[in-house]
């Protein structure tokens, strides 16, 4: 069952990337990337202090419903806790801007950026609300429950940001899409929460949430920090144009990680799950399956992003956005080795270490912000330093380096502390994507890709390539092809979101 969850996730995921990719493009015709990167600044700014809104409470929430903990209790308690975040993280935001408008006297590129920051942090709080009632869903592995609320998100954003750029009503207009979207995903989830038991909040359950959250918290805020504070740091040594090349090539990135992120948020819950029973055979299982099904598909999936990042720009956005050609080639790795340490990750929350999730937080942001400073400004002359100034790139190669450095120290700790090597068969995922990537590499020099049908067709072939040597070093076989089909059978899919939808 894990399985279809995953393929449900994914599916909606793949659903919201396309609807995403629709309001990108025409973000990229009908919009100049210096509107879409005060957005994107924006965005990065307040996501910044969203880690006031999560504080690990988020997974703690999981954890403890997981384990048969009473639901009524935990929702009441989860969504006090969730409010009162709420706030913390609104007076934190506008703090901040007063300390650096009025203490500082400083101020941003533009009155536009101001104005979209205080629009983000509707978005944001919005979104803190709605957790009250996703991660219920997520705790329950209730997926259609947890994710067709996002499909709604995505779509009602979507329509309005077409509009929005052929319009061309501006950078505010398209930061106000975040907040129309997010209205309708938070009433949709109030909706599929009717009849979920509320009690009394629980003093003895929340403290057992701060066991669990403390540890954690510096895992979502080193998260949130690692993923936003490149777009912060551009904008303030660079420009706006070059943060909207780099959001743009971000969010196209970000649509290959769905996949990883589908399987971690079912692995979690049902490694707690396992572990409350002390059935480690279980664990080790899911653990080694998860990762061989996620490095045989992640694997192909970027080295064709990277082989084909020209053409990629050029049909999925605009020409306009071609100088970020290299950041294509560079920041997908990180969904890579993030899809690596996954199941990894989630095998030591699940088995109570949130510690050990915690330490590699805190090396990937502290490397991730030094090699940011580094990379991305050509000088901090305050200081009279002569840096890198690779802009964008820096920020693209501080993201990878710093995904290295977290790998590393998870598998080893996974290893010394369980025993588990992981499965060497992954090595077979990258011989096979290595030759594939050649013969997508001879192919361009002798062919140009210029419609979306020339990609779409070389894209099939690079898959055929790398599906016939998987299968000729009999590494796919029947049962692999068995479970995908499985897997993604349209009518058991449809029964399920049937039966969870009427189940409270």
């Amino acid at each position: 069952m894990i399985a279809r969850k995953s393929a449900l996730i994914i599916f909606i995921q793949l659903l919201n990337g396309l609807l995403g990719y629709i309001a990108l493009k025409f973000i990229a015709l009908y919009m100049d990337p210096w509107e879409y990167g005060v957005v994107g600044f924006a965005y990065g700014f307040v996501a910044l202090f969203s880690i006031f809104g999560k504080m690990g409470f988020d997974q703690a929430h999981i954890k403890r419903v997981s384990e048969g903990k009473n639901l009524g209790k935990c929702i009441s308690t989860f969504a006090v806790i969730k409010l009162f975040l709420a706030g913390v993280m609104s007076g934190a935001v506008i703090l901040s801007i007063a300390v650096w408008r009025y203490l500082l006297h400083r101020g941003f590129e533009s009155p536009l950026h101001e104005k979209a920051v205080y629009i983000m942090l509707v978005y944001f709080v919005l979104l803190t609300i709605s957790q009250i009632f996703i991660s219920t869903f997520n705790a329950r592995r209730e997926s259609a429950k947890a994710y067709i609320p996002l499909f709604v998100y995505t779509l009602a954003r979507v329509s309005l940001t077409v509009f929005v750029a052929i319009k061309n009503l501006g950078a505010i207009a398209l930061a106000c899409t975040y907040v129309f979207g997010e209205i309708f995903h938070l009433i949709i989830a109030l909706i599929l929460f009717r009849g979920y038991p509320v009690e009394r909040p629980s003093l003895s359950l929340f403290k057992s949430y701060m066991k669990f959250a403390i540890p954690l918290s510096i895992v979502s805020t080193s998260y949130i920090i690692m993923t936003n504070v490149d777009k912060v740091f551009i904008q303030l040594f660079w420009s706006s144009k070059e943060v909207g090349w780099y959001f743009a090539i971000f969010n196209l990135s970000r649509f290959v990680i769905l996949v990883v992120t589908s399987v971690g948020l079912l692995l979690f819950p049902t490694i707690s799950e396992y572990h409350s029973r002390n059935d480690m055979d279980k664990i080790r299982e899911m653990v080694i399956k998860s990762e061989r099904y996620l490095s045989m598909v992640i694997f192909p999936t970027v080295t064709m992003i990277i082989i084909l990042a020209e053409p990629i720009i050029h049909i999925l956005l605009s020409d306009k956005y071609l100088p970020g050609i290299r950041i294509l080639q560079i920041l997908p790795l990180f969904v890579l080795l993030e899809a690596l340490a996954r199941p990894y990750v989630s095998k030591m929350q699940g088995m109570d270490m949130p510690e050990l999730v915690r330490n590699r937080f805190l090396i990937m942001v502290s490397a991730n912000v030094i090699l940011n400073l580094i990379l991305i400004p050509r000088d901090i002359r305050s200081l009279g330093l002569n840096l890198f100034g690779l802009g964008a790139e820096g920020a693209a190669i501080a993201t990878v380096i710093s995904y290295v450095l977290g790998l590393i120290y998870i598998r080893y700790k996974a290893w010394r502390i369980t025993g588990l090597k992981g499965n060497r068969r992954i090595v077979l995922h990258a011989i096979a994507s290595g030759i594939m990537a050649s013969i997508l590499w001879y192919i361009l020099k002798i062919f140009y890709i210029s419609r979306w049908y020339h990609l779409v067709g070389i894209a099939l072939i690079g898959i055929a390539v790398y599906l016939c040597i998987l299968c000729l070093i009999r590494e796919f076989k029947k049962e692999d092809f068995n479970f995908f089909l499985d897997t993604l059978n349209v009518k058991r899919m449809v029964m399920y979101i049937r039966d969870e939808l009427r189940r409270k």
